[in-house]
């Protein structure tokens, strides 16, 4: 976190809702405002004081993994404010207009993501030395200890989410530098959290190490590529969690063959890696292809984009209208469900903040006025575009270069995160009783059809979309062509982009 972060502020921003000047004024005066501050500072701690520590296992039942049985400390950490917070906070952020039952949470996926890590903890086998080939369970690597910190760390994950997921988090890091992960690790260091964690005997600190990668101890990085890696349970219950919600039936897949496969090995750096046994490359296809289906069906369709863009666009232009600082971003931010966020977007002076708003919540959404492969545009074009994926400023110059009225156009830039490199590099298991070897994906015969399909989505993907009201649509096709020229034949290269920069 940022050192001009304070969290006792921040602290009475997130009980209070106020803002830190206001905050800092009644402190000062020690008047009637500090009064009602602290008095509903006290309200809240009354209300989460009713609560008692668990004493026994729970099983919660999930619509995707069935039942979930839970330890005390874990049901402890799930009933604190700031996990309740989840269960209103939607999982796909406003894609439930485009799919209504797209309505699952971010608590509900880390529940599922907690089960997954006692999954793996239960399942996945470890081998010290692959010249013998000899695994054994991966108990005998993880203490409990570090199984407690794996299925803590899988439980927070998410806890830092805003409202809206990662709707408005393009929004936010713009603005203020931080992601949801911030946004997180504050939460675990400082609030009830804490105090949870601490009373179970959880370092908080280790918790971000393993979710903030702040830690170079071999087994603490291997919990984290765990949490956070192209195949990581992360990925694998939101992708067979959105799918059954959503009806996209294509993002359903083995995940317990996957699971199942998945070992343990240490290299020859000493360092412990997640790796795959080569004979079930079948089971790690149809988890990266339902990966990169989902893509095209459900987190790229044309109006969930669309929605997210308008959802981003008002958050950003709101944050900028109210001037907030880092500690108001953190303490409203972690306070605020989605319900929360649409009605201070509504509040909004600016009228197309508010028209944005109430678009979606109305479902009046403005229409694809054209799209046009990444690849087909002119070099310097291509890289204005790219550029905007981290610099909301330069999008809305863009747009108001075809825009008759601030607000009126939206211009997506559609380059997902496929990760084609990453999983290239995947670690599988190959050999036979002379012993094992770690090949990466590129590397094998098997592997090279998928990822000729990941290098050829990865080209054909990117893509700039245009959106407006279908009356103007016509001179904002008319402006747009003129002010970002395309060639007249684009050629496709394997190294099309290198988004590092960006």
């Amino acid at each position: 976190m940022a050192e001009d972060i304070n969290p006792e502020l921040i602290r009475l921003i997130r009980l209070t809702g106020f803002r830190e000047s206001a905050i800092e004024t009644a402190r000062h005066d020690d008047g009637d405002d500090w009064k009602r501050i602290s008095a509903l500072v006290a309200a809240h701690r009354e209300l989460v004081s009713i609560s008692e520590w668990h004493t026994r296992q729970k099983a919660i039942q999930d619509p995707v993994h069935g039942a979930i049985l839970f330890e005390p400390w874990e049901l402890d950490l799930i009933s604190t404010w700031e996990m309740l917070r989840l269960r209103y906070i939607m999982q796909l952020g406003p894609a439930h207009i485009v799919y209504p039952g797209a309505t699952h949470t971010r608590f509900q996926h880390s529940l599922g993501t907690s089960y997954l890590a006692q999954k793996c903890i239960r399942v996945v086998n470890f081998c010290e030395d692959l010249g013998s080939a000899c695994f054994v369970p991966i108990t005998q690597l993880l203490d409990a200890y570090h199984q407690k910190l794996f299925r803590t760390a899988s439980l927070l994950h998410d806890v830092g989410h805003p409202p809206t997921s990662h709707s408005i988090e393009y929004a936010i890091e713009s603005w203020s530098g931080l992601d949801h992960t911030d946004l997180g690790e504050y939460l675990i260091l400082n609030s009830d959290l804490a105090e949870v964690l601490t009373h179970h005997n959880i370092e908080p600190k280790d918790v971000v190490s393993i979710l903030k990668r702040r830690t170079t101890k071999p087994i603490m990085v291997l919990l984290s590529d765990f949490l956070d890696s192209p195949l990581d349970i992360d990925k694998t219950d939101y992708l067979i969690r959105d799918a059954h919600f959503s009806g996209v039936q294509l993002g359903v897949f083995p995940a317990e063959r996957v699971l199942l496969t998945n070992r343990v090995v240490r290299d020859s750096h000493g360092n412990y890696i997640r790796a795959f046994m080569l004979k079930a490359i079948h089971s790690l296809e149809a988890l990266i292809l339902s990966r990169n289906w989902m893509f095209s069906d459900l987190y790229m369709h044309h109006a969930v984009k669309l929605a997210e863009a308008l959802v981003s666009k008002a958050t950003y232009f709101r944050l900028q209208e109210e001037d907030l600082s880092r500690n108001e971003v953190v303490g409203l931010f972690t306070r605020m469900v989605d319900s929360d966020l649409f009605r201070w977007l509504s509040e909004s002076h600016i009228d197309f903040v508010r028209e944005y708003a109430s678009r979606i919540r109305y479902r009046r959404l403005f229409k694809v006025v054209l799209s046009r492969p990444l690849h087909a545009f002119e070099p310097d074009v291509q890289s204005g575009f790219l550029s905007t994926l981290k610099n909301i400023e330069k999008l809305v110059e863009f747009e108001k270069r075809i825009a008759e009225k601030p607000g009126s156009v939206v211009i997506d830039v559609v380059v997902p995160e496929l990760g084609e490199k990453k999983l290239s590099k995947i670690p599988l298991l190959a050999g036979g009783e002379a012993g094992l070897e770690t090949v990466s994906l590129d590397q094998t015969e098997e592997g090279r059809p998928l990822l000729h399909l990941l290098n050829q989505q990865a080209r054909t993907i990117p893509s700039v979309r245009v959106y407006s009201d279908p009356e103007i649509a016509e001179s904002v096709r008319r402006k747009f062509e003129r002010e970002f020229p395309v060639v007249d034949k684009p050629s496709y290269r394997d190294d099309e982009w290198d988004l590092t920069e960006y």
